[in-house]
């Protein structure tokens, strides 16, 4: 289990980076407006997602 919640820590950071770098790209690009707002809420899911699941998998490490 210490595995899994070490995965989903880096998947998190790894996560969390990638939103630093594209929400304020996505917004600053004039041209496909409806499709950049997508991307970034499918990215905000996606980290909502994962920290939910660290949470949840925090329970079972000692």
């Amino acid at each position: 289990m210490q595995l899994i919640n070490t995965l989903t820590v880096l998947a998190l950071v790894v996560m969390s980076f990638a939103l630093i770098v594209a929400v304020p790209v996505l917004y600053a690009s004039s041209e496909d407006v409806g499709r950049s707002n997508r991307l970034i809420l499918v990215g905000g899911g996606v980290w909502v997602a994962l920290v939910l699941l660290n949470w949840g998998v925090s329970f079972f490490v000692a």
